[in-house]
């Protein structure tokens, strides 16, 4: 990490430590890495809980332009609850951890925005058997349902018809919404992705592309023409080379 990203970290950090003294900085092999217990209190629909749990955020090098990533290390939240096969925590769908993220790009706000709900939801599961906002489905199938709900639409195919313009990144107003409403995309879904378009880059809806539809095809060759284009296959093989 460059010296005005560290020094940009010292801040960020100093003041989430305000908020959470138990916290530390360490660089480890030049890795900024923020660890120790997290003592919250957070509230739901006027239910307040009180909690603490051992926490490691691993700082990314481009640290703010990509959000940190978070492991519970005082082995209080299971395997199956949330988390991804390395370990860390699954906060929410890929995308809608940036966008929460570039609304206040900073360690505080994203404990505040993203770390302390996790948490607070596991606290709240713990105590009344259910989640306190609803629960996305695990793995590919949430990040599904995210994009379901992003774009209002509830067909699998549809989705994956509107992620495939952010994929190839090749937003034309002027032709059918791919949702299939017979409105020119401009007017119909062009909005919602001409705001999200820039919130990742085109490598990251490239890469959920693919596996959203390899978990929904196995066999490529099964998936509806539509989903499939040279221009997505001459990227699929440039990325591989990486």
């Amino acid at each position: 990490m460059e010296s005005n990203g560290r020094k940009r970290l010292k801040e960020n950090f100093s003041e989430a430590h305000e908020k959470y003294t138990d916290l530390t900085l360490a660089y480890e092999k030049e890795a900024p890495i923020v660890r120790g217990d997290l003592k919250f209190t957070a509230e739901y629909e006027s239910i307040s809980l009180n909690d603490i749990y051992k926490i490691e955020i691993v700082i990314p090098v481009d640290y703010p332009n990509s959000p940190p990533l978070v492991k519970e290390t005082g082995g209080k939240i299971p395997r199956d609850f949330h988390k991804y096969p390395d370990g860390y925590l699954c906060l929410a769908a890929p995308l809608e951890v940036r966008q929460k993220f570039n609304q206040n790009k900073t360690l505080l706000g994203f404990i505040d925005s993203l770390l302390i709900p996790y948490l607070y939801s596991y606290s709240f599961l713990l105590k009344y058997n259910k989640l306190p906002y609803g629960e996305l489905s695990h793995g590919f199938e949430g990040i599904l349902e995210s994009y379901k709900g992003i774009f209002g639409v509830s067909s699998e195919i549809d989705t994956m018809s509107l992620l495939k313009v952010l994929a190839e990144d090749n937003y034309r107003g002027h032709i059918n919404c791919p949702c299939g409403s017979g409105e020119r995309l401009r007017n119909c879904h062009g909005q919602v992705l001409l705001k999200i378009k820039n919130q990742q880059s085109k490598k990251s809806f490239f890469t959920e592309y693919f596996n959203l539809l390899l978990y929904l095809f196995p066999d490529v060759k099964d998936a509806p023409r539509k989903l499939i284009s040279k221009r997505l296959l001459n990227d699929l093989k440039r990325y591989s080379t990486h």
